[in-house]
């Protein structure tokens, strides 16, 4: 047996499973006092673009909008606004906003802000983005049909910047870039038309070739351009592996070039068993956040097998169309047509997770209703140990694998296998 600590809420549970662990690559050890000196190597060597601070120059008042990702991403926020500060200038900060870009997400309270934000909460005035506000801007429409309406303040400033990070999305292929303003500061039905090309198979995890939803959100961000992006990239572990800084498109290849490399694991194995944590809290607040570990994680399953996502899930389910759409449909099949015919956000994670039902049998230890989870039919426990136990008993040998940052880490098996 081997003791393996798995991130569970804001605690790590001891679990002793004979088991391969697949683990994201790591870059190198923590070193914080680093990580400035990264960024700040990226906005004095940009990627197709003036440096920031002359575009500044260029534009004596123009106004500054810096759009930052909102409370569920792991983005180094203060320490890229604190570069940015040095990098313009400490008497221009006045002309600078900050907009958060929340997309469909609810706003953060001012405890998250003060937590994503630090001390740049204090300096600049903060704005956060409604994606069901009343006054924002339409300006067009896409080759796919999709509108593209954006926050009015982000439109109307003179000099527009976007930072976030670079990393997994399983339909866009990777965040960062152009999903800052779509999704980012989108409204409602801007995001709901671009996310309902998620049922095209090119639309998958760590892929942008021929991804009509990558290729609708560059094109919708066409319509508003940024003068300048800030993009990170981090292992799974949190540590700063680079930055980038420039022209939007160019930095976003760069970022999804390094991600693939540190995120997609091919597998030479598919596994009877395979136990995935989301990566704790808060990337396991609740299960619509959670479930991209399923995602990312179920192709390396053999058909039939058994994945076991541990989730702690502290804020519920976390959306009600996805839990609505949960309750009344049942198979992968029903959810397919209706995201066709009448896209709902939170339904698509319904989708999803129907999807990988269809290949896997799927346990979930967390907080969660026993009675909610067996009626969707999903196996629910309190302990991982007991999930993987049931599963030995019923077969001599098992083959596990064990994931400890599911959101983190691509799978990829090495025998092919349909989607």
């Amino acid at each position: 047996m081997t003791k393996i600590q798995i991130p569970y809420g804001s605690r790590l549970i001891d679990v002793d499973i004979d088991g391969k662990l697949l683990d994201p690559k790591s870059s190198r050890s923590k070193d914080n006092s680093k990580d400035q000196d990264v960024i700040k190597h990226a906005l004095e060597n940009t990627i197709g673009t003036k440096r920031l601070k002359e575009i500044v120059n260029a534009k004596k008042n123009g106004k500054i909008i810096v759009v930052v990702d909102d409370h569920t991403r792991d983005a180094p926020t203060e320490q890229m606004l604190d570069a940015i500060t040095e990098e313009v200038g400490e008497e221009r900060k006045e002309r600078i906003t900050l907009l958060v870009a929340c997309g469909t997400h609810a706003p953060p309270t001012e405890e998250e802000l003060k937590r994503i934000l630090g001390n740049p909460f204090y300096q600049f005035n903060v704005l956060i983005h409604d994606c069901d506000a009343n006054d924002l801007v339409y300006l067009g429409t896409t080759s796919r049909r999709t509108p593209v309406i954006l926050n009015r303040n982000y439109v109307e400033a003179d000099i527009k910047v976007l930072t976030g990070d670079i990393t997994l999305h399983y339909y866009a292929g990777f965040g960062g870039g152009r999903k800052s303003i779509l999704p980012g500061i989108s409204s409602r039905e801007t995001i709901k038309k671009n996310h309902a090309l998620l049922v095209d198979d090119h639309a998958r995890t760590a892929n942008i070739d021929n991804n009509p939803v990558h290729l609708d959100m560059s094109e919708a961000a066409s319509f508003a351009p940024p003068d300048f992006v800030l993009n990170t990239v981090a292992d799974a572990s949190g540590n700063l592996v680079d930055a980038y800084a420039g022209e939007m498109n160019a930095v976003f290849l760069k970022g999804a070039e390094i991600a693939k490399g540190l995120f997609c694991h091919e597998t030479g194995d598919l596994f009877d068993v395979l136990v995935v944590s989301a990566g704790g809290f808060p990337k396991d607040r609740n299960l619509y956040q959670a479930t991209k570990a399923i995602e990312n994680c179920y192709r390396t399953v053999v058909p039939g097998g058994k994945l076991i996502l541990v989730a702690e899930c502290r804020e519920g389910i976390g959306d009600a169309y996805f839990e609505d759409w949960m309750n009344k449909y049942a198979s992968y099949e029903e959810a397919e047509g209706t995201i066709r015919t009448n896209f709902v956000l939170g339904g698509h994670k319904a989708f999803y997770m129907r999807k990988a039902m269809k290949r896997i049998r799927l346990s979930i230890v967390s907080e969660l209703s026993t009675h909610v989870l067996n009626r969707w039919g999903i196996n629910a426990y309190k302990s991982v140990w007991k999930a993987v136990e049931e599963e030995k008993n019923i077969k001599d040998r098992v083959k596990i694998g064990i994931v400890i940052k599911g959101l983190d880490i691509l799978l990829v098996p090495a025998t092919k296998i349909n989607r």
